[in-house]
C-alpha cells in the first residue's frame, strides 16, 4: 500500500490486484451467506414435511421465497455500491 507516494513503482498495480482479490472474496462470501439464508429461512417456511421430492406447492413457495431474498440482496448491493 502506498503512503504519501513513497511506495515502490509497481506498488499501485499490486494494490489494485489485492483490492480485486478482496472484492472477489467478499462476493463469494455474500453468495454463500445468501444461499445459507435461503436454505435456513425458505426451507423452514416452505417445507413442512421434507421428503424425496418437492410438491408443486413447495416449489412455488421456495421460488417466491428465493425471489424475495434475491430482490432484497440486490437492493442492499445497489445501496452499498452507490455510497
Amino acid at each position: 500500500m502506498s503512503y504519501g507516494g513513497m511506495g515502490a513503482p509497481g506498488q499501485k498495480a499490486d494494490d489494485h490486484t489485492i483490492m480485486e482479490q478482496v472484492k472477489t472474496q467478499l462476493q463469494m462470501q455474500m453468495v454463500q451467506e445468501f444461499y445459507q439464508t435461503v436454505r435456513d429461512k425458505c426451507f423452514k417456511a416452505c417445507l413442512s414435511q421434507p421428503g424425496s421430492s418437492l410438491s408443486s406447492k413447495d416449489q412455488q413457495c421456495l421460488s417466491r421465497c428465493m425471489d424475495r431474498y434475491q430482490e432484497a440482496t440486490n437492493v442492499v448491493a445497489r445501496v452499498v455500491l452507490n455510497q
